[in-house]
């Protein structure tokens, strides 16, 4: 059976505890568990990053740069709705996304490990 690395099942877990600590009234630490997710993404770009363009080629490195915006502006969009907790709308806005690159993860490794 394919299943996906630990660090991913640890940045899911990040999400849905976001989510239900928002929906059980905790807002704030729900919110900074949206940042810790986002944080973690732009570590991991950037980890991937220091290998360089030699080891995991130029596509590689330009895809990463332009996933490494999309992750420091849902950064920003994570600490700006920490810093407003109440602001409802701007947690799930930033939750959203947050769900969405981790559909994407899981999809990537899945397909990943399924096909090599």
């Amino acid at each position: 059976m394919n299943t996906p690395s630990p660090i991913v099942l640890a940045l899911v877990a990040i999400v849905l505890a976001a989510a239900t600590l928002q929906a059980t009234g905790r807002r704030v630490p729900g919110c900074w568990l949206l940042v810790l997710f986002s944080a973690a993404l732009c570590g991991g770009i950037l980890q991937d990053l220091s290998r360089g363009v030699k080891h995991l080629g130029l596509a590689t490195v330009e895809m990463d740069h332009r996933f490494l915006v999309f992750c420091l502006f849902l950064l920003a969009l994570s600490l700006i709705a920490a810093l407003r907790a109440n602001w409802r709308w701007l947690f799930w806005s930033a939750w959203i996304l947050c769900a969405f690159v981790c559909a994407i993860l899981i999809d990537f490794f899945f397909f990943f490990r399924l096909f090599s």
